[in-house]
């Protein structure tokens, strides 16, 4: 199957990268609720609810910039209505937007959902993106020796395979690297 999906060296599905993604969108939950728990004294249940609803929430709120407010600052930069923006400098704007919009959601989710105080709330949102960062590290590094030992112990290597090892894919016939000069 993999053989099947595999365009110019790249697989169009990576079964690791779906696997790793899994394993760390679990462990972000559980590292959201322990956070909660240990922070602001949450119940599990609750605790639980808001590591599910939390991210949906900013999920929506992500759409939002990516659609609405992206759009009408482009418009505003473009028509010089706003001088001190810069179009170069879109992608660092929404992502401060977006990250003060992440801290303000998680902190309201988990007063309403929890009952936290707001101050306790407040500590959540920041303490867990960065235990999540470490477990996002730990992770990844994890991962890629595990992968660097399957391979050794495959006989895989690094290096380019040969040109005859290519096989022509079915889902993109062109331009598949399948005669190589």
């Amino acid at each position: 199957m993999r053989n099947f999906l595999k365009y110019d060296d790249t697989q169009v599905v990576k079964y690791d990268s779906i696997i790793l993604a899994v394993i760390y969108t679990v462990g972000h939950i559980f590292i959201a609720m322990t956070c909660n728990r240990i922070i602001t004294g949450a119940s599990l249940n609750m605790a639980a609810a808001d590591a599910f609803v939390e991210p949906i929430i900013n999920g929506f709120w992500f759409y939002f910039l990516l659609v609405y407010i992206k759009t009408n600052i482009e418009k505003k930069i473009n028509n010089n209505s706003i001088t001190f923006l810069s179009n170069a400098k879109l992608g660092l704007y929404l992502a401060i937007l977006y990250t003060i919009g992440h801290i303000f959601i998680a902190m309201v989710c988990n007063r309403l959902l929890t009952g936290a105080p707001l101050n306790l709330a407040a500590i959540d949102a920041l303490v867990e993106p960065i235990v999540n960062g470490f477990w996002f590290y730990l992770l990844f590094v994890v991962f890629n020796k595990y992968k660097m030992r399957s391979k050794a112990y495959s006989g895989k290597s690094n290096k380019s395979p040969a040109p005859g090892a290519y096989q022509s894919s079915k889902l993109a016939p062109v331009n598949n690297k399948k005669n190589i000069d």
